[in-house]
C-alpha cells in the first residue's frame, strides 16, 4: 500500500484542506455538541475521500475482469 496514492488524490486533499475552514468555522462556535457535530461531519467526509482512493484499485482490477468475459 502507496501512500503516495493517497497524498496525491485531488478528493484526499480536498478534504484535507477542508479542516482549515472547520477550524475558522469552529473557531467562533460555542464549545457545545454542535462543534463536535461539526468536526464529526469533516471527519466523515474525510474517511469516504480515503476509503474512495483505497477501493479504486480493486474496481479497476474487477472492470478489467469484466472485459475479458
Amino acid at each position: 500500500m502507496s501512500i503516495g496514492k493517497y497524498v496525491t488524490n485531488p478528493g484526499v486533499i480536498g478534504a484535507a484542506f477542508g479542516a482549515l475552514s472547520t477550524a475558522r468555522r469552529t473557531g467562533s462556535m460555542r464549545k457545545d455538541w454542535r462543534r463536535y457535530l461539526v468536526w464529526g461531519a469533516w471527519l466523515a467526509g474525510l474517511a469516504l475521500a480515503i476509503a474512495t482512493v483505497s477501493m479504486q484499485e480493486q474496481d479497476e482490477q474487477e472492470q478489467q475482469r469484466r472485459k475479458l468475459r
